[in-house]
């Protein structure tokens, strides 16, 4: 697993300690992670399209605490940016958040195909 560290970008350190060092979990939470995030990343698309803050702003906080939760840390930093701009009402780097976090998702996605 550690090989992919630096693919997928996860804080292993934090992973671990959530999991108690059982990797089989650790897969598990990131499937979990994986489907739920992809429904919140559907939303947000809508949302942002919509040039709806309130959501934005909601979704981008969940999305910021379940990828801190599981380590990772680039998802993490752009939710936190999404949930910045949108409480302040301005979606001017919106669109280019919105690709980080789906492109942080398709690598999470890549993890869990190479290692199921």
């Amino acid at each position: 697993m550690t090989s992919r560290v630096s693919a997928v970008d996860i804080d292993w350190k934090q992973l671990h300690q959530l999991s108690d060092g059982n990797t089989e979990f650790e897969v598990e939470l990131l499937k979990i992670f994986f489907v739920e995030t992809k429904t919140r990343l559907q939303l947000l698309e809508s949302a942002l399209a919509d040039q709806d803050c309130h959501t934005l702003q909601y979704l981008a906080h969940q999305i910021k605490g379940a990828s801190g939760n599981v380590g990772l840390r680039k998802m993490w930093q752009a939710a936190t940016e999404l949930e910045k701009q949108a409480r302040q009402q301005d979606l001017s780097h919106g669109s280019l958040l919105l690709t980080q976090l789906n492109n942080s998702l398709l690598v999470v996605q890549d993890f869990l195909e190479a290692t199921t």
